[in-house]
């Protein structure tokens, strides 16, 4: 987080003689930097893949959304506390209803469910996203649902995985190692697709992306005076951009992409 180095550099200008006025400058710097609103949005305009317009999405067998779409500690657990990813959903959804995809498959480990003991955590959930779904009218047979996968990478592992096992049932024309284009559509916050078409084409599934819940604005509507003016929300999509970044680079480096 570039709150942490910026304190850092801070708390050494205090305590160090040495490095006081070295650290101060940076730390200053630092903070200049990461509250730019413009700078901010610049790496995300770099980072997001684009949107695709809906009239050019091709039509797919299974549109496979990845989770981290709500508030998992909020109670009481009657309903689906949404976050900003839940665009996820509602873009399925929409493509759904337009005939763009024929199923939806949601995929990640129960949020009531600790990520590092895999143990019970949390009272369960009486209200799901399956339920949220059929509320929304989408048939219950064109529900799929994969809960066991707690990271990028078991997404892409644990779907890959659960296709095989049902390639039968959900009419892939092909084995889904060997599936042929526009038969699975990924949907995904835009700055965490570039990561997740890597992990799910290691995977063996050939695959398409579609890109929602978008933290970029087009430049033409950001530069005004205020993308110049210091912000705290800044500083927060700075933290965001580079935790995904990063994971990218692990991933890559541990053969993960």
């Amino acid at each position: 987080m570039p709150i942490t180095w910026v304190t850092l550099f801070l708390l050494i200008a205090i305590f160090s003689k040495k490095w006081c006025l070295k650290s101060l400058k940076v730390g200053v710097l630092l903070f200049l930097l990461f509250t730019n609103p413009f700078l901010a949005n610049e790496m995300y305009l770099l980072w997001e893949i684009p949107p695709t317009p809906i009239k050019e999405v091709k039509s797919y067998e299974i549109g496979i959304v990845l989770t981290g779409m709500s508030n998992a500690g909020k109670e009481p657990k009657d309903r689906i506390y949404a976050s900003a990813g839940i665009d996820r959903l509602l873009q399925a959804v929409r493509l759904y209803k337009e005939g763009k995809i024929k199923k939806i498959m949601i995929v990640g480990m129960s949020e009531e469910i600790d990520w590092v003991s895999g143990e019970e955590k949390l009272p369960k959930r009486t209200y799901k996203y399956k339920d949220m779904l059929k509320d929304m009218c989408i048939k219950e047979d064109d529900i799929l649902i994969e809960s066991n996968s707690k990271n990028t990478y078991e997404n892409a592992q644990f779907a890959a995985q659960f296709l095989e096992k049902n390639e039968s049932k959900l009419n892939l024309k092909s084995s889904f190692q060997t599936a042929n284009k526009n038969q699975l559509l990924v949907i995904t916050s835009a700055f965490h697709l570039r990561r997740s078409l890597g992990c799910f084409e290691e995977a063996g599934l050939n695959i398409d992306g579609f890109s929602t819940d978008f933290i970029a604005t087009e430049r033409k509507n950001m530069l005004t005076i205020l993308s110049l003016i210091p912000t705290e929300d800044a500083m927060a999509k700075w933290g965001k951009i580079i935790h995904e970044m990063m994971g990218y680079i692990v991933y890559d480096m541990t053969g993960r992409l």
